[in-house]
């Protein structure tokens, strides 16, 4: 089965995810429970919010998250959707990106997170919309984060691999997956340049290739923009 690494937490969030088939009441909530479980609640989501930061202030695993609401592709989820939380008994709020200083998309700046070629760029492909850019390592072992920032997710994701998100405030998002070996965790705080995973080359291949997205309140934008 072809996957699709795709991309942001964040955040993050472009295409739409069914939750679920239920009769929805007033302004779009299910008006019933979920099928299948005794307890739980609807959660909204809002601008800003990740799949992976509703599933943590809930404490319910990403995975059970994802299998209540039938979703596919965790790396996006929309404002506005509904989201089941099986097992939560009330609802908490739910952080969006860590807001600081004046950061606007306009002079938001970045570097390259490891040293390459780019053979995949941003837009539309053959066959789908590549919400990123595909970087082929050439010598370096390691990946660094262009900015400041918090880590919001690292870890592996069923159907994707190792994928690493990191909240630079202001509604920026980094996102990073493929050939990567995360060494950073949850909640870590990092500066630019910082080390966060190992690159690896997979038996079969040549080199390592990493893939790289960029979002600003919850759409992906194209990184090469912001190469300085």
């Amino acid at each position: 089965m072809k996957k699709v690494y795709v991309s942001f937490i964040v955040v993050i969030l472009l295409i739409l995810v069914s939750c679920s088939t239920m009769n929805n009441g007033p302004g779009g909530k299910p008006s019933t429970g979920k099928a299948g479980y005794v307890r739980g609640i609807w959660h909204k989501v809002e601008e800003g919010q990740t799949l992976w930061r509703i599933a943590k202030t809930y404490s319910i695993p990403l995975d059970e998250v994802k299998r209540a609401n039938d979703i596919e592709d965790v790396l996006h989820i929309s404002p506005g959707t509904w989201i089941f939380i099986p097992g939560a008994k009330k609802h908490l709020y739910v952080q969006g990106s860590i807001t600081s200083g004046t950061t606007s998309l306009g002079n938001f700046s970045l570097q390259l997170p490891v040293k390459g070629k780019i053979i995949g760029k941003f837009g539309k492909r053959k066959y789908d919309f590549n919400y990123g850019i595909d970087i082929k390592v050439l010598g370096s072992k390691y990946i660094i984060t262009p900015q400041n920032g918090i880590v919001i997710y690292s870890g592996f994701i069923r159907g994707y691999g190792p994928v690493i998100i990191i909240d630079h405030g202001n509604n920026f998002y980094s996102l990073y997956t493929k050939d990567i070996d995360p060494i950073v965790k949850e909640g870590q705080k990092i500066e630019a340049k910082t080390i966060i995973a190992k690159t690896i080359k997979k038996r079969g291949s040549d080199f390592p290739v990493i893939h790289f997205e960029l979002y600003y309140k919850g759409k992906p934008v194209n990184p090469l923009y912001y190469i300085r």
